[in-house]
């Protein structure tokens, strides 16, 4: 067995393992993460990227799941490393976490002892080009460079350019946090312009700034608006402002995770009247509350992780949009829910649930049918998008915001 130590010192956590991630998928390779990974660089959203068992890694993994095409395993030790018995294991080491640079000498010394080969190669960031080098050595091995969506590709490999007229969709956060610590988001968006060959032009609203968006004007020229996830409940406030305007304007929204929670709360103060509607977790005092603490079957407070199929509503625009497929396997990362006795008001203001729990009658996706789009989802469908196989339920966002 051969041990590849990728060491790239970085203090992205969306950098995080991203080229180690392509020298597994190049080599047929296992990639591994250590348990020390991830979570020094320093914020508490750099290490919530969702693994198909159901546990957080750091956010890089998430550009070795999209080169590998498939799952990754759960972290690994450092000292449990050289027992893995695939005939070649890859490991990202960041230097910038001094912990991992400790791991990467105690991994040679221990793969030395048990008479394994490591090989060690080095990334290095020169004017927006990452090149790859044998440790100490001059010769470039491979070079990579990110798009505008800040997917890598190989120099040798650039992707042709889009002439068609631009598409703007607004996206409500913090461009910084997409581009630098979740690059999900961004990247599902590229994957679904490049499949339906479109001019995509990205801007970035943060709802935090001060004086607060005047949503009227910043979404005075977008074609659609995608409210993404996250833990911050300072977002929320701004995201249920930017889609009641665009209900008010019917204007292509999509939301993912907390993005459905603040979309379903617009549609409780904007069509339902409910103007004191708000998500529990970001006022805990607000009369009607949109999203609860989730719980199991015995009634104990529940963290929903990991990998599990939504129950699509048939007839529904998901439902069309994933072919009439009958489940759909999500990422999930989420501890609130709808509440269920607020479904039937919402659904008679016309609010559809086009998505449930596998085996309970929570919800997992709405949608309002009678907005052009208008759709969200409790989970993460950002993380199962592909180059050359975006999610459907992006593509389908960008096909109504390009007006197809």
């Amino acid at each position: 067995m051969t041990i590849v130590l990728v060491v790239h010192d970085t203090p992205l956590p969306a950098l995080d393992g991203m080229i180690a991630g392509e020298i597994a998928a190049e080599r047929g390779a296992r990639f591994t993460t250590l348990v020390t990974g991830g979570g020094g660089h320093g914020r508490f959203d750099c290490h919530i990227h969702v693994l198909a068992h159901g546990e957080m890694a750091p956010n890089g993994v998430f550009w070795a799941e999209r080169a590998i095409d498939g799952p990754v395993a759960a972290p690994v030790d450092r000292g449990a490393v050289v027992r893995l018995d695939d005939a070649c294991v890859v490991v990202p080491i960041n230097p910038h976490l001094p912990i991992q640079a400790e791991a990467a000498r105690r991994i040679a010394a221990t793969a030395a002892a048990a008479g394994r080969a490591v090989e060690t190669l080095v990334v290095t960031e020169r004017d927006g080009v990452f090149e790859l080098r044998d440790e100490g050595g001059d010769t470039v091995l491979g070079a990579w460079r990110l798009d505008e969506f800040g997917r890598p590709f190989r120099l040798d490999m650039e992707p042709a350019p889009v002439t068609s007229p631009a598409l703007t969709i607004v996206v409500v956060g913090d461009e910084a946090l997409m581009r630098e610590v979740y690059p999900a988001n961004i990247a599902a968006l590229g994957d679904a312009a490049e499949a339906l060959g479109l001019n995509l032009s990205l801007r970035f609203v943060d709802p935090r700034d001060e004086p607060a968006p005047v949503w009227e004007h910043a979404l005075a020229e977008a074609d659609g608006l995608l409210l993404p996830g996250g833990s911050d409940m300072e977002q929320v406030r701004g995201q249920t402002e930017a889609a009641r305007f665009a209900i008010r304007r019917d204007l292509p929204t999509v939301g993912l995770c907390l993005g459905m929670q603040t979309m379903t709360t617009a549609v409780a103060q904007e069509i339902c009247g409910f103007n004191d509607a708000n998500l529990a977790e970001a006022d805990p005092s607000a009369q009607t509350k949109t999203f609860v603490r989730l719980h199991d079957m015995q009634g104990r407070p529940m963290h929903r992780l990991g990998i599990q199929p939504c129950r699509i509503e048939p007839g529904t625009r998901l439902a069309a949009l994933v072919d009439g497929a009958a489940t759909l396997d999500i990422h999930y990362n989420h501890r609130f829910v709808l509440e269920p006795e607020l479904q039937k008001r919402l659904s008679d203001s016309g609010l559809s649930v086009s998505g449930w729990q596998a085996e309970r009658n929570l919800a997992d996706a709405i949608e309002v049918p009678g907005l052009r789009f208008f759709i969200g989802m409790q989970g993460h469908p950002e993380l199962a998008s592909r180059r050359g196989r975006p999610h459907p339920l992006i593509a389908g966002f960008l096909k109504a915001a390009s007006g197809a």
